[in-house]
């Protein structure tokens, strides 16, 4: 059988060689994290810390307490938008619009189109111009069938597939005699 042995120094060489390579190459060192922001700066020299951005006159002063009598914050320009030359702000004039004059715009599905779309409602007459549909899609597609119906259409789907799921996960609920139109060449099938 065999015998189990510690070995301390091992284990500790382990979890210290971070600690150890790092103050042999000079990035770290355990006697300088007591000491200030400058002098550790100044030991470990210009690789680690980069100079700061912030102008001389923005910085603001930490040996006063914030919010005394003695400490104002002063940035460095007062007048920020100086440089930009006065022009007279532009006034849009309101314009009236009618309310009425909203025109559904349908577009026809083009005559070499293959895919499938989704056809969410039929009627005999045109829909008004103040029907919701219009409102809420996008995209709408028409087309006169041979019964004398009008199809509204929406979407452009590669596969069945696809239309189906779009059907079944948004429109089903609102459109429930909504059903998939395959074309082909521009013929519904």
């Amino acid at each position: 059988m065999m015998k189990r042995t510690c070995y301390p120094l091992a284990y500790v060489t382990l979890l210290l060689w971070p600690v150890l390579l790092f103050s042999v190459s000079g990035r770290a060192n355990l006697v300088n994290y007591g000491r200030n922001a400058k002098e550790i700066a100044h030991l470990s020299g210009p690789l680690l810390f980069l100079p700061d951005t912030i102008p001389v006159e923005e910085r603001e002063n930490f040996d006063k307490a914030f919010g005394s009598s003695e400490y104002q914050y002063q940035p460095h320009s007062p007048v920020p938008f100086a440089e930009k030359e006065n022009t007279e702000p532009m006034i849009f004039q309101p314009q009236k619009v009618e309310v009425g004059d909203f025109q559904p715009r349908l577009y026809k599905v083009p005559d070499a189109y293959s895919g499938f779309k989704i056809e969410i409602m039929r009627a005999r007459e045109p829909l008004p111009a103040s029907h919701d549909i219009f409102f809420q899609h996008g995209k709408l597609f028409a087309e006169k069938l041979q019964n004398n119906t009008l199809s509204y259409m929406l979407g452009d789907f590669p596969s069945a597939d696809e239309a189906n799921a779009f059907l079944s996960g948004f429109l089903a609920q609102r459109y429930p005699d909504a059903q998939v139109v395959e074309y082909r060449e521009g013929e519904r099938f």
